[in-house]
């Protein structure tokens, strides 16, 4: 039985490319970065932090479930804006099975004077099938 190898710049690369397809003003995608935005930054914009991994289960030393868990800042120029955002990404993120496990509350920022919405998401990797299994 071959067991896939999976990690977190494969996930924050699928991440990426599932979240540049959303449309949050209906007509530019929406930019995704990897870095905290600035005043020269174009808006609305999605920050992708650095995936945590943990592996939850192993086969002679061999990863088989990876738990991770990411977290996504949704920034825009309005409260409903970054929660219907954070909506829309939770909707991305389905196709993988990433379920959304926390938020915070929605801050603004001085220095570019936008808000922001920091979601947690989980998802579950099976190295056997290579796949996101459901969380439950």
């Amino acid at each position: 039985m071959q067991i896939s190898e999976f990690n977190a710049r494969e996930l924050s690369d699928l991440i990426y490319t599932k979240l540049s397809t959303i449309y949050d003003d209906n007509e530019n995608a929406t930019d995704v970065v990897l870095q905290t935005p600035t005043t020269a930054s174009k808006f609305p914009c999605r920050v992708i932090n650095v995936p945590l991994e943990q592996v939850t289960k192993s086969e002679n030393a061999v990863p088989v479930v990876k738990r991770y868990q990411i977290t996504i800042e949704n920034w825009a120029k309005g409260q409903r804006d970054c929660m219907d955002m954070a909506d829309k990404t939770d909707t991305a993120l389905r196709d993988i099975n990433g379920v959304r496990t926390a938020t915070t509350p929605i801050l603004f920022d001085e220095v570019t004077k936008k808000y922001r919405l920091i979601a947690t998401y989980e998802l579950n990797y099976y190295g056997v099938n290579n796949s996101f299994e459901v969380i439950r």
